[in-house]
């Protein structure tokens, strides 16, 4: 299965990263209102202050922060929903130091991406076989969550897409996460990766996202 910034939920052997995040409170003294629909354009919030040695990347639409080791692939191209049906995007590859000696692949990524004409935008598009989850809102961005994953002859590939709601043409981040069955390996010829650091690197990625498009 070829695969291309959105994740998995649960521990990375071939299995999916938790999506997580805090729901928006209205401001004090303010009416909660209902979701923006669909054609509106997302918030756009200034991003946290990035750690030292991370690298701040500009494309059409939005910006994202990440460390200085990731690898970005501005051509991008996800093609596993098939002929025809390629997402565009922006992407970061982990540096090989996390898959050295574990049973990651050093394939696996976070990237960014816009499937035009998608309305409304929901993550649900970006993949095959969806699993949806709740929506979350993180820094003003609130997402549509799905998740989805594959397997065959020892690989295992994991997802979770965040679509940015009201975002025109549909914006997404994939967390991409791609490991092999650590069964198939000598015993102790290598360690099972840490999902769950894996998954929190990406969300701190994922964190400094700032959308930029025009109504």
């Amino acid at each position: 299965m070829g695969l291309a910034v959105v994740a998995a939920a649960g521990a990375l052997g071939g299995c999916r990263p938790a999506s997580t995040g805090a729901s928006s409170e209205p401001a004090s003294g303010e009416p909660a209102s209902a979701a923006p629909p669909s054609s509106a354009p997302p918030p756009s919030s200034a991003p946290p202050v990035a750690p030292a040695g991370w690298v701040r990347y500009s494309q059409t639409g939005f910006s994202i922060d990440a460390p200085a080791a990731f690898t970005p692939d501005p051509a991008h191209d996800y093609t596993a929903l098939g002929p025809g049906k390629d997402i565009k995007g922006f992407a970061l590859t982990i540096p090989a130091s996390l898959a050295k000696g574990t049973n990651l692949g050093a394939d696996s990524y976070i990237a960014v991406e816009t499937l035009p004409g998608t309305s409304p935008c929901v993550a649900s598009a970006f993949l095959n076989s969806p699993t949806t989850a709740p929506s979350v809102t993180s820094n003003g961005i609130t997402y549509s969550v799905a998740t989805g994953n594959d397997a065959g002859a020892g690989n295992f590939y994991d997802e979770t897409v965040y679509a940015v709601q009201g975002s025109s043409p549909c914006l997404a981040v994939r967390y991409f996460i791609h490991s092999l069955n650590i069964g198939n390996f000598t015993p102790g010829a290598v360690k099972a990766f840490n999902g769950p650091a894996l998954i929190a690197q990406f969300d701190a990625i994922r964190a400094t996202l700032v959308v930029d498009q025009k109504p």
